[in-house]
């Protein structure tokens, strides 16, 4: 017990450790670029990579989506989506002065009013909740809990038993249904609704779309990666789909001109 209590917390050490290697300190203008105390010059940048899986480094190499910079001297420095609360910026910085040659400017707000979709037809690419490994999960255990706890034919009256209960079944609620986005298209709108929050609903349009990923991380169901022109992002996990609808999913996104890296789904 001891050496494995030792072995837990070098272990906690060294994660601290490697996502602080992993997450450098970078400022960027019109002439250098700085990785914490590593600086290079804009015009020494070779080439740049702004999406796509890179190399993270823990105990093994894992895949991360984020950006790979190639200097004149074969250097290369790599920054992570998900280690940067303004990932987006840098990447948007990197497209117009590194990238187009030109000036930096603020990108426009891509928030589109609800209204504009109201009356237009959509295909939906959705599953089953009821018969899918989330949605079971899910009503599984809440209605066995239900009835083991009326089964008794006495309904509990300790207030810190409800407390417990409810907070529990809020918080089990919450996440399986965070993991059950699902898909509608039309030719100029993707739109992402929840089966059970229904009042969550993101909506793009296709021409501000850059790229989408299909992709999975750890024990997620399969996601939905939405990168749009500006490189701001949003992961939808998707847990009701099958790889039928996924493939369906792909070629009409295609179809309508968009990008698609499929990183997870089999396709015959």
């Amino acid at each position: 017990m001891l050496l494995f209590g030792i072995a837990v917390i070098l272990m906690a050490f060294y994660t601290v450790w490697q996502y602080f290697r992993n997450s450098p300190t970078i400022k960027i203008d019109n002439h250098k670029i700085t990785f914490n105390k590593n600086e290079y010059l804009i015009s020494d940048i070779k080439k740049v990579y702004l999406t796509g899986k890179m190399p993270f480094k823990y105990l093994i190499t894992f895949p991360m989506e984020g950006t790979r910079i190639k200097f004149k001297d074969n250097s290369v420095k790599y920054f992570f989506n998900d280690m940067y609360q303004n990932s987006w910026e840098i990447k948007y910085f990197l497209q117009k002065v590194v990238i187009e040659k030109g000036e930096f400017s603020k990108p426009e707000n891509n928030k589109i009013d609800p209204k504009l979709i109201r009356f237009i037809k959509t295909e939906d690419f959705k599953g089953n909740q009821w018969t899918s490994l989330r949605g079971i999960s899910l009503w599984g255990l809440i209605l066995f809990v239900l009835f083991m706890v009326f089964s008794k034919g006495k309904v509990p009256t300790n207030i810190n038993f409800w407390i417990v209960f409810l907070t529990f079944g809020f918080f089990w609620f919450y996440f399986n249904s965070w993991l059950m986005h699902y898909f509608s298209l039309d030719k100029e709108f993707l739109i992402i609704k929840n089966h059970n929050l229904i009042w969550k609903q993101d909506i793009y349009k296709i021409s501000n779309i850059k790229e989408v990923t299909f992709e999975t991380q750890g024990k997620m169901p399969n996601c939905l990666r939405v990168i749009e022109n500006n490189f701001k992002e949003k992961l939808y996990p998707a847990g009701t789909l099958t790889d039928g609808k996924w493939i369906e999913f792909k070629l009409k996104l295609e179809k309508n001109g968009v990008k698609v890296r499929n990183e997870c789904v089999y396709e015959e």
